[in-house]
């Protein structure tokens, strides 16, 4: 992903901070936010963001230009991007004090503590795929079960359009099951509990819950967006569980999930998809890794990139860390161009089992003999889909003349889980340092 950063103050520990799962460009010097709004240098039209990100602290400095104005010009020069204006005084007011920090306003210009940057850089994370919530206060006013409650009709309605973009929802609710599904009967109710992925209504701590969720749907917790009415059951969150993103309430749903790109067939499906998750890790327990990927009945349908396909691509780019070996993240139009390289091919992969479609879950693009690109989401990993692809991949380089292939591990923050993939690959190996390992492959 591609994270554009303007702020009226210093910003370059946060962008430090960013980089680490998405490219990052802001303009030289802090306060040029508006100039840079207003008229676009060249660099950043060329950058061609996929978020636009407007940090504005008056705990800082003063704010006397329009902030909508400036939001307004930057969603009307860059259309395909998400422009995200926080609000920084209420997530101030959230954390408290350790929001800031005076010495770092003295010696480098940047009002936030490392407690605030760390907040702020959950606005820019790509990674966040659930909203996780909870029932009284949120979804509705009252208590289930402690006497009429009236449906939120206009937040619930918000969340529903999230689940049609793909975001999965998890019921995070103490509460007693029949009350609540009581409640979701109201006129009124825009939302239903089978609109739920997962639901955890129960007296548990929720970051019990929580995390017992995130091993369920094999996702990471900063994956999870965490809404509560109640400031204790926010605090206890960000204590026990810091990588979820906390919002102060009630939250502003369209900073937290910004639309990045088109919507794609397996954002439609992403709900019943992690459904089928929670059914197939039932499914595999007490069972040999053998016998469970033999009773899964997988099916692949692996061919070169088809141009509708383009979407999805991007989409895998910018979202997956562990299964992805270089960790290359491309717009939807890098994408549409990849058919038009000379010299390159790209290779996709849909994959399902008896539990239901995974949709398009990995690609390779390989351009002059080198692989370039390898990405699997997490949802595809474990089940050995990984050889079926590069036996495709192989194949169509040979058939275009390629003689050698080669291939390149680049360490990341989250991608260990591949760092010998091309040994198991049977690549030799070229060369390796610490955080890069070299390989090729003598074809045919």
């Amino acid at each position: 992903m591609k994270v554009a950063l303007l702020s009226n103050a210093t910003t370059s520990v946060l962008e430090g901070m960013l980089r680490e799962k998405a490219e990052v460009w802001s303009p030289s010097g802090h306060g040029a936010w508006m100039e840079t709004a207003l008229a676009p240098p060249a660099d950043l039209v060329a950058f061609a963001p996929d978020l636009v990100l407007v940090l504005l602290d008056r705990h800082f400095a003063d704010v006397s230009a329009d902030p909508s104005a400036a939001a307004d010009a930057l969603r009307s020069g860059f259309p395909s991007a998400a422009v995200v204006v926080p609000d920084l005084e209420a997530m101030a007011a959230e954390i408290g004090e350790g929001f800031y920090d005076e010495r770092m306003r003295k010696l480098a210009r940047m009002p936030w503590s490392l407690t605030g940057l760390r907040e702020l850089a959950k606005l820019a994370a790509p990674a966040k795929k659930v909203l996780a919530l909870d029932f009284d206060g949120v979804l509705w006013d009252g208590v289930a079960g402690e006497g009429e409650v009236l449906p939120r009709t206009g937040f619930q309605r918000e969340v529903a359009a999230l689940v049609r973009r793909g975001v999965a929802l998890v019921a995070l609710s103490k509460n007693n099951p029949a009350d609540a599904e009581a409640a979701f009967a109201r006129p009124g109710s825009a939302l239903s509990l089978d609109d739920f992925a997962v639901v955890r209504v129960d007296w548990q701590p929720k970051p019990e819950n929580l995390a017992a969720v995130a091993a369920e749907l094999n996702l990471g917790l900063d994956a999870f967006v965490f809404v509560d009415d109640s400031p204790a059951e926010r605090a206890e969150m960000r204590v026990k569980l810091p990588e979820v993103c906390v919002p102060p309430f009630p939250p502003r749903l369209d900073a937290l999930f910004p639309q990045l790109g088109a919507v794609t067939a397996e954002d439609a499906a992403r709900v019943a998809g992690y459904r089928a998750e929670a059914e197939r890790r039932r499914f595999a327990a007490g069972r040999s890794l053998d016998d469970y990927l033999e009773s899964l009945k997988i099916h692949t349908d692996i061919h070169l990139m088809r141009p509708d396909e383009s979407a999805r691509v991007a989409q895998l780019s910018q979202r997956a860390n562990q299964f992805n070996v270089l960790t290359h993240r491309h717009s939807e139009a890098e994408a549409r161009a990849f058919a038009d390289e000379a010299d390159a091919f790209t290779a996709v992969m849909s994959a399902g089992d008896r539990f239901g479609e995974l949709g398009l879950v990995a690609f390779v693009r390989v351009r002059g003999g080198e692989i370039v690109d390898w990405v699997m989401s997490c949802r595809a990993m474990n089940r050995r889909l990984e050889f079926a692809l590069e036996e495709f991949v192989e194949a169509e380089a040979a058939r275009r003349g390629v003689s050698r292939l080669a291939a390149t591990w680049r360490r990341t923050a989250r991608n260990e889980p591949v760092r010998e993939l091309y040994d198991r690959f049977g690549f030799a190996l070229v060369s390796k340092t610490e955080g890069e390992r070299r390989y090729e492959r003598i074809l045919g």
